[in-house]
C-alpha cells in the first residue's frame, strides 16, 4: 500500500475515531431523562431553572473550557488531550452519583466536571477532520458532530432503562463508565496529517481577494468583525435547539398535564426522534453548504428555524385536544428543530476554519465556541422565566423564534474577514508600544 493509500485510510480512521466520542458526548443532549427523577430527589420542579440550570451550567463550562481544550490540542495534538477528556468526563458522571440530593454539588459535578470532559474531548475530532478534510469540510464536520445528536438517542433509551431497572445513582455510574470508554477508545485513533498534507487531486481556492493565505492567530482574529458576526449567529441559533432539548419533556405535560403516563412514553419517543433529526440535520446542512457556500446555508437555517418557532407558538397557543394531535404536533416541531438547530455543528467549525484557516483552529473555534455557552444558558433561562403561567410556553416560542429572525439578519452581513495584513499590522503595533 502506498503512502498516499495509507494516508486516505488515515483520514477515513480520524472520522471513526470522531464518531465515537461524538456518541459518548451526545449524552449531554439526553439530560430530560434526569429531569423527572432529580425533581423528585432535590425537591424542585421540572421545568425550575434550579434543575435546568444544571444542564445550563453544563453546557456553559463545556463551551468556556473548548477555549482551554482547542488551544492546547493545537500543541500537543488530538489524542491526547480527548483522552484526558474521557477520563474527565466518565469521573464527572460517576461523582454525580454521589450528588443526586444535594444541588450545589449536582451543579459541580454533572454540571463542572462533567462539562470540563466535554469540552476536552469535543473540540480534537472536528480539528483533526477539518484538517484531514480541506475539501470537505462541512460534509465531514457534519459527520463528525452527527455523533452528538445520534448519541442522545441511543443514550436516552439506555438511560431511561438504567435509571428505572436499578436507580438514578447507578445509572450515573454505569453511564459514566461507557462514556469514559468510548471516548477513550475512539482518541486513539485521532492523529493530525503531515505538514503541508493535501488530498491528491484537491487545489484549495484561493483567498488573494480576502489576503487570508496566512493562519490568524486568536488574537487577531477576535478583533475581526467577522468574529463577532459569527459569535452572535451561534448564540442566537443555539438558544432555540436548546431550549427545546431541555423540555421535551415538560412540553408533552403542558398539552395534557393529566396523562402523566403517555408523557413518559412520548417523552421517550420524541427525545429520540429528535436526537436522529439533530444527527441528520448536522450532516445534511454540512453537505449542503460545501455546495451553497456557508453563509447561504446560514440564512437559510436560519430562517426555516424561525418559522418553525412561530408556528410552534401558534399551536400551543391553540392546544388542540386529542392525544394522537398533541403526539404528531409536537413531534414535528421536536424534530424541525433538532433538524436545523444540528446544522450549527457543521457549519460554524467549517466557516471558522475558512475564515481563519486551520492551524489555531482549535483554539479560534474555542472562542466562537462560547457563544454556545450563552446559548445555553439563554435555553434554561428563557423557559425558567415565562413558562410557568397558563400560556407561557407560547411566549417561549415567540422570543426564540425573535432570536432566529436575528440571527438570520446578522447572516445577511457577514463576510470574510478582508483585510488580514491589516491585522497583523495593528497587532505588531500593540506589542512594539506594549
Amino acid at each position: 500500500m502506498g503512502n498516499d493509500e495509507k494516508q486516505r485510510m488515515n483520514r477515513w480512521m480520524v472520522v471513526a475515531g470522531a464518531l465515537m466520542i461524538q456518541l459518548a458526548l451526545g449524552s449531554l443532549y439526553a439530560f430530560s431523562i434526569f429531569t423527572g427523577p432529580l425533581s423528585d430527589s432535590l425537591g424542585y420542579p421540572a421545568t425550575s431553572f434550579q434543575i435546568l440550570g444544571i444542564f445550563a451550567a453544563a453546557i456553559a463550562v463545556f463551551a468556556v473550557t473548548v477555549i482551554f481544550a482547542g488551544k492546547v490540542q493545537d500543541k500537543r495534538g488530538p489524542r491526547m488531550i480527548a483522552t484526558i477528556g474521557g477520563l474527565i468526563l466518565g469521573a464527572g458522571y460517576i461523582l454525580s452519583s454521589l450528588s443526586t440530593e444535594n444541588v450545589v454539588l449536582m451543579y459541580l459535578t454533572y454540571g463542572g466536571i462533567g462539562g470540563i470532559g466535554l469540552g476536552f474531548g469535543y473540540v480534537c475530532p472536528l480539528a483533526a477532520g477539518v484538517k484531514w478534510f480541506p475539501d470537505r469540510k462541512g460534509l465531514v464536520s457534519g459527520i463528525a458532530v452527527a455523533g452528538f445528536g445520534a448519541g442522545a438517542f441511543i443514550f436516552t433509551q439506555i438511560g431511561n432503562s438504567l435509571i428505572s431497572d436499578t436507580s438514578l445513582e447507578n445509572a450515573f455510574i454505569y453511564l459514566g463508565l461507557i462514556y469514559m470508554g468510548m471516548v477513550l477508545l475512539g482518541a486513539q485513533l485521532l492523529t493530525n496529517p503531515p505538514a503541508g498534507w493535501m488530498p491528491k487531486g484537491y487545489t484549495p481556492p484561493s483567498n488573494n481577494r480576502n489576503n487570508h493565505k496566512v493562519d490568524f492567530t486568536q488574537r487577531e482574529m477576535i478583533r475581526t468583525r467577522s468574529f463577532l458576526m459569527l459569535w452572535i449567529m451561534f448564540a442566537l441559533s443555539g438558544t432555540a435547539g436548546l431550549m427545546m432539548i431541555s423540555n421535551v419533556k415538560n412540553l408533552a405535560t403542558y398539552l395534557d398535564p393529566s396523562k402523566t403516563t403517555m408523557v413518559v412514553a412520548e417523552f421517550q419517543t420524541i427525545a429520540g426522534i429528535l436526537a436522529l433529526f439533530n444527527a441528520g440535520g448536522r450532516i445534511g446542512w454540512g453537505r449542503l453548504s460545501d455546495r451553497l457556500g456557508r453563509t447561504a446555508t446560514m440564512k437559510l437555517m436560519f430562517i426555516i428555524q424561525a418559522a418553525v418557532m412561530f408556528c410552534a407558538a401558534a399551536f400551543f397557543a391553540l392546544k388542540p385536544d386529542g392525544e394522537v394531535v398533541h403526539f404528531v404536533g409536537l413531534t414535528i416541531f421536536a424534530s424541525l428543530v433538532g433538524f436545523t438547530f444540528g446544522g450549527n455543528f457543521a457549519l460554524f467549525p467549517s466557516i471558522t476554519s475558512e475564515y481563519f484557516g486551520t492551524a489555531n483552529f482549535g483554539n479560534n473555534y474555542g472562542y466562537v465556541f462560547t457563544s454556545y455557552g450563552l446559548a445555553g444558558v439563554l435555553g434554561a433561562l428563557i423557559p425558567g422565566i415565562l413558562a410557568g403561567s397558563q400560556t407561557g410556553f407560547v411566549y417561549v416560542f415567540v422570543v426564540v423564534g425573535v432570536a432566529s429572525l436575528l440571527a438570520f439578519g446578522v447572516a445577511l452581513f457577514t463576510r470574510a474577514p478582508a483585510v488580514k495584513l491589516e491585522t497583523i499590522a495593528d497587532v505588531a503595533l500593540e506589542e512594539a508600544a506594549g
